[in-house]
C-alpha cells in the first residue's frame, strides 16, 4: 500500500510539472511569436500562464515547501481570481476588436482585495494558524479554526465563475446574432468558433472540478483526496494539449483564407492594369483597320 501510494505521489508531481511548464511554454509562444493588432493575444497568454501557475502549485509538499503548505496556499489563492477576468477580457478583445478597450484594474480589484485580506490575516494571525500543517483535519469545523479562508475563497472563486460565465455567455449570444444580421467572413466565423471551443473546455474543466473536489469537500469528506485533484489536473492537460492543437489548425486557416482573400484582390486589379496587347499588336491591329477602311473606300 506504501509502495502504490509513493508512486502515485511520484506520479501526481511528475504530471504537474509537465503541464506547469507546457502551459508555461504556449503562454510564451502566443505572447512573443503569436501577436495580433488589438493586443488580444497578451489575455490569451496571461489565461494559459495562470493555468500553468495552476499545474505547478501541484509540486510542492509539505516538506519541500519554505513556508508551512497551508499558508503557501493561501497566498497563492488570489492569483486564481484573474483567470476568468482574463478569459473575458479576451473574448471581448477578439470579438470586439477596435470597439473594446479593456480597463484591467476594474476586473483585478477582487484578486487585488483578497490578496490584501489573506497577507494581513497572514501576518496578523487572524482565521489562520501558522504551524497547522500537520493538524489531522477531520470535519470543516476542524479546517475553519485551522484556516478560515481554505472554507471561504472556494466560494468565492466558484461564485466569480458563475458570474464571468454568465457574461461570456451574453456575449457569445449577442456577437452570434449580430454575425447572423451581417455578412461576416469566413475568419471572423473562425475566430467565433475558437472562442466558443475555449470557454466550452474550460467550463467542463470547472464543472467536472465541481463534481469531484468542491461538492466532496463542503457536503461529504472534507479532505481532499489526492486521486481526485490527479484526474482534474490530467484532464486539464488533456484539454490543454486538444486545444493548441486546435488552435494552430485554426491559425493555418485563417492564414491560407487570408492569402486566398489577398489574392482575390490583387488579381483584378493587376488585369484592369496590365493591357490585353502590348504595342507592336496593337500597330498591328491598326493597320488592319486602316487598310479595310481605305478597301471600302475604293469599293
Amino acid at each position: 500500500m506504501t509502495e502504490y501510494k509513493d508512486i502515485f505521489i511520484q506520479t501526481y508531481w511528475w504530471l504537474s510539472l509537465l503541464g506547469g511548464v507546457h502551459c508555461f511554454g504556449v503562454a510564451l509562444y502566443i505572447r512573443f511569436l503569436h501577436k495580433s493588432l488589438n493586443a488580444n493575444h497578451k489575455s490569451l497568454a496571461g489565461v494559459f500562464a495562470l493555468i500553468g501557475f495552476y499545474f505547478l502549485t501541484g509540486i510542492f509538499t509539505k516538506e519541500s515547501s519554505p513556508i508551512p503548505i497551508h499558508l503557501m496556499l493561501t497566498l497563492f489563492y488570489p492569483i486564481y481570481f484573474l483567470l476568468m477576468p482574463l478569459l473575458y477580457i479576451y473574448c471581448k478583445q477578439s470579438l470586439l476588436a477596435e470597439r473594446y478597450q479593456a480597463n484591467h484594474l476594474k476586473h483585478f480589484i477582487p484578486a487585488l482585495l483578497i490578496a490584501m485580506m489573506t497577507s494581513s490575516a497572514i501576518l496578523f494571525r487572524i482565521g489562520i494558524k501558522p504551524n497547522a500543517s500537520d493538524y489531522a483535519i477531520t470535519s470543516l469545523a476542524d479546517l475553519s479554526h485551522i484556516n478560515i479562508f481554505a472554507l471561504v475563497l472556494p466560494c468565492c472563486i466558484l461564485l466569480q465563475t458563475v458570474i464571468y460565465f454568465v457574461l461570456i455567455y451574453k456575449l457569445l449570444i449577442n456577437t452570434h446574432k449580430r454575425n447572423v444580421l451581417s455578412n461576416h467572413s469566413a475568419v471572423l466565423d473562425i475566430h467565433f468558433r475558437w472562442i466558443c471551443i475555449l470557454c466550452s473546455a474550460i467550463l467542463l474543466n470547472w464543472i467536472l472540478r465541481l463534481a469531484l473536489i468542491y461538492l466532496p469537500f463542503y457536503f461529504g469528506d472534507s479532505t481532499l483526496l489526492m486521486p481526485q485533484q490527479a484526474m482534474t489536473r490530467l484532464s486539464l492537460l488533456v484539454t490543454i494539449y486538444a486545444l493548441v492543437f486546435y488552435g494552430l489548425h485554426q491559425v493555418t486557416r485563417t492564414a491560407y483564407l487570408k492569402g486566398l482573400a489577398s489574392q482575390a484582390n490583387i488579381n483584378p486589379q493587376i488585369s484592369n492594369k496590365t493591357p490585353i496587347l502590348d504595342a507592336d499588336e496593337m500597330s498591328y491591329l491598326q493597320d488592319i483597320i486602316a487598310n479595310d477602311a481605305q478597301d471600302k473606300q475604293k469599293d
